[in-house]
Parts: structure tokens; C-alpha cells; sequence
């Protein structure tokens, strides 16, 4: 079975070549590369003026395209089961969760990392799933409407999880109405056999029902929904309120599939944090940190202040950045975190802009003493080397939470456990992000 590769720098002898075109590089101009890599084939859209006559070439009108058209042959042919996830907060920690507990019954293919694009996706089809017993686990997110339209047109869900719909990413969205119908791409792209598995207990995932020609399963803490917490007979070993939807969420679409709930319990028990999602590790000086360092929004935001507030600790120490495209939430959006945030813990520290915003917005009734502003995370860095009071101590528990952009995981590397290194345990700890 063909394997294919896209990026010079990790193919491997044997692999296909694909040349795609993008916005910084045309890898048609990498094709010598290729070549000496030991590419046994070439897919371009021109065809190069020399190709080895052992070297199989095919010629297309679109590479991409090419590519998402044999994975979607490959899942068509195979009648392969695709489980889609999408929503507003916990898409990824929902993926890895179905990977995890579906992993007890079936062989799971999920794509690695944030490889969900078509591209992406494709990639992973082609040369992962290589068995038609394997079942794909796929997070489709939205950066505008028709995205996961798009998706769906090559990879059509069996199976599709909304977790929720909040006002993120509103600033290319425009309004939460716009998100709702975004998200709702994935459930609209269902056959008459498929099965949408929605939150019962956020309304606009409930309401996505309307939208289905398949079968409808709702999951939540609500007595109305079909699959309840009182399913779950084990912890659920994650941090966060939506910790036990997301379990819910992995019952619902097991039982879909024929699990038996032992299983199923049996799976969510081993669920682990993905990283930058709070995610428990050990600090300096005998401290606990939370990382959620991935991303930010309010409802996220808020969800890592509550699972602050819920640690027993000599001090709680919140290291909040900058929420980014929230339009015309922003302003709303930062003056609750502020205030939450106040309450909460007994140290403060807010990195940019818009955090510092919202502090003189609300200090006037706050009149906070144990708040400080940073205008970057480098500069809470440098005053933490310099031995910053808001260094944890022992007992202390301590969470960053900001938006990729103002890149708090370098906070939680400075205050990691001198025996963990940072690329082993959080996000943006390759070479290309550390030079950012």
C-alpha cells in the first residue's frame, strides 16, 4: 500500500511525493529533495522537465484534491465508521477521549496532533488506515462557515460529537448564531444512518437535532438526556466541568457502536489531559501547576479559575493572558475574567492588553491589591528568574491559561519541576515555536 509524504524533511525511502502548492512554498520545488530522500513516486500538478524512469509518476489537476478523493475512496470502499467531534471548547480532549475508550473494542486511527484539515486528514487515511476493521476519529474544527462542510464532502461522519457552542473565534464568525450553524455542518453531513451524539445540555448543541436525518442520542447532566452520569460507574480522571460531558459524550458514541458499558468504563477510566489542557504537573519548590496553556476563551477561562478553586493549596496563583477573537465579547469577556479571577485566587498575574484593560475597568470595584500586569509572558518569565513573590512555593497550586498567541506555556516552563523538560509535557516546545 502507498505511503505518501508532503514535506521533504520527514519522507521516508519508498514514500509517494506530493507536491502541494501553498501560500509560502510551491513543493514542486522540492521535488530534487524528494528525489534524494528515496521517493519511490511523484504526485504534482506539472509534470518536471526529468523524472527517473524507475520513479512512478502520476500528474493531476489538483494535488490536494487528488489526495482527500483516494481517502475518500479508501473510507467509501471499506465502508469505513468515521466518529467526527466538533464544538467550541473540548474538541481535542473529546478526540483523544474516543480514541482512548473506542480503543478498548476496535482498532482506532486518529490523525495526530492538529492534522485536521483535508490535507491532513487525507494524510492520515492513506497511510494509516490500512485495514477495513479500523474505525477513524476525527476532530473537525471551523474557521469559517462551509468548513467542516468541506471536510464532510470527502469524509462523511458515521458518527458525529458536538460537545458545545460558545462565543469563540467571534471576531471571523461574526455572531454565535454563525457559529451554532458552523458547527452544525457536521451534523447536517449525517446519512439516514447516521447518529448524532449532542450535549442535551447546551442549547444550541440541543438544538442541532432539527438539522439531523439520522438518529439522535443525547448525553448530559440534565435528567432529560439519553445517556446520564449515572452510566458512569468510575472516576472520570479529568480536570474541568466539562470533564464528565466529555465522558458522556464517549459513552454515547461507544454504545453507538455496540460497546458494552463495562468496556466503555473500562476505557474512561484511562483517560489521561492532552497537553496544554488542564493538564496536572508538578512545579518547583514542591508546588502543583495546572496547564492550560492551549487556547482561551471565557468558557474555558472560566472552567480553569473553578478547577482552581476546587485544589486545596497554601496559595492559588492564576496566570491569565490575553483572549483573542472574541469581537465584540472581548470586552465583556476580560472584565469577567478579571473579576473571577480576583475572587479566586489569592495571586494574580494578567499578561497584555486587553487583560490590563479590563483590570482598570473593574479595580475601581475590586480594589484589588493581589493583582500585577505584565505586558508579555517573556516579561513574567524574566521577573520569575529574578525571584518574583509570585514564584509557587511549596503547597501552592498555580494555572496559566491565555490564548495561543500570547504564549503562556512559556510561564509553565519556568515553573516546571527542575526533573521534567518542557518539549516532553507541553505545547509549543518545538524548535520553529521556541524561536517565536
Amino acid at each position: 500500500m502507498i505511503k505518501y509524504s508532503i514535506d521533504t524533511r520527514t519522507l521516508q525511502p519508498g514514500e509517494h511525493y506530493v507536491a502541494i502548492r501553498g501560500e509560502r512554498y510551491d513543493g514542486h520545488t522540492f521535488i530534487p529533495d524528494a528525489l534524494r530522500k528515496g521517493a519511490a513516486g511523484l504526485v504534482v500538478d506539472q509534470r518536471p522537465e526529468t523524472v527517473p524512469a524507475n520513479i512512478a509518476l502520476t500528474v493531476v489537476d489538483d494535488t490536494e484534491r487528488h489526495l482527500a478523493e483516494q481517502a475518500r475512496d479508501r473510507l467509501l470502499g471499506w465502508n469505513t465508521d468515521v466518529i467526527a467531534v466538533t464544538g467550541s471548547v473540548g474538541k481535542t480532549t473529546t478526540k483523544a477521549a474516543l480514541t482512548t475508550v473506542l480503543g478498548e473494542a476496535f482498532p482506532i486511527v486518529a490523525p495526530r496532533g492538529n492534522l485536521n484539515t483535508v490535507l491532513g486528514l487525507a494524510l492520515t487515511i492513506l497511510n494509516e488506515l490500512t485495514d477495513p476493521a479500523q474505525k477513524l476519529v476525527a476532530e473537525m474544527g471551523a474557521y469559517q462557515r462551509g468548513s467542516i462542510a468541506r471536510l464532510c464532502r470527502y469524509f462523511r461522519p458515521t458518527i458525529a460529537v458536538v460537545t458545545t457552542v460558545q462565543p469563540v473565534h467571534l471576531e471571523r464568525m461574526g455572531t454565535i448564531e454563525n457559529i451554532q450553524l458552523a458547527k452544525q455542518e457536521l451534523v447536517e453531513a449525517l446519512p439516514e444512518s447516521g447518529i448524532a451524539c449532542l450535549n442535551y445540555d447546551d442549547l444550541r448543541v440541543r438544538a442541532m437535532a432539527d438539522a439531523c436525518q439520522g438518529q439522535v442520542v443525547f448525553y448530559g447532566t440534565d435528567s432529560l438526556a439519553d445517556i446520564r452520569p449515572d452510566r458512569l460507574t468510575v472516576d472520570v480522571p479529568l480536570l474541568g466541568s466539562y470533564a464528565i460531558q466529555t465522558a458522556l459524550s464517549v459513552f454515547a458514541a461507544g454504545l453507538e457502536l455496540g460497546m458494552s458499558e463495562a468496556a466503555l468504563n473500562t476505557g474512561i477510566a484511562k483517560l489521561k489531559p492532552e497537553r496544554g489542557r488542564l493538564h496536572r504537573l508538578p512545579g518547583r519548590n514542591g508546588s502543583t501547576l495546572i496547564d492550560d496553556t492551549y487556547n482561551a476563551a471565557l468558557a474555558s477561562t472560566t472552567a480553569a479559575l473553578d478547577v482552581l478553586k476546587t485544589q486545596p493549596a497554601q496559595r492559588r496563583i492564576a496566570f491569565l493572558g490575553d483572549m483573542l477573537e472574541l469581537g465584540t465579547e472581548e470586552e465583556h469577556a476580560h472584565q469577567a475574567v478579571v473579576t473571577h479571577a480576583a475572587e479566586v485566587a489569592d495571586l494574580v498575574v494578567l499578561v497584555g492588553e486587553r487583560m490590563a484593560r479590563a483590570f482598570e475597568a473593574v479595580n475601581q470595584k475590586l480594589h484589588a491589591t493581589h493583582i500585577r500586569l505584565f505586558e508579555t509572558s517573556k516579561d513574567v518569565v524574566a521577573a520569575l528568574e529574578a525571584g518574583d513573590e509570585y514564584i509557587p512555593q511549596p503547597g501552592d497550586v498555580a494555572v496559566a491559561k491565555g490564548s495561543a498567541g500570547t504564549r503562556m506555556e512559556r510561564i509553565m516552563a519556568a515553573l516546571l519541576h527542575e526533573d521534567l523538560d518542557p518539549r516532553d509535557v507541553l505545547v509549543r516546545h518545538s524548535p520553529g515555536w521556541l524561536e517565536i
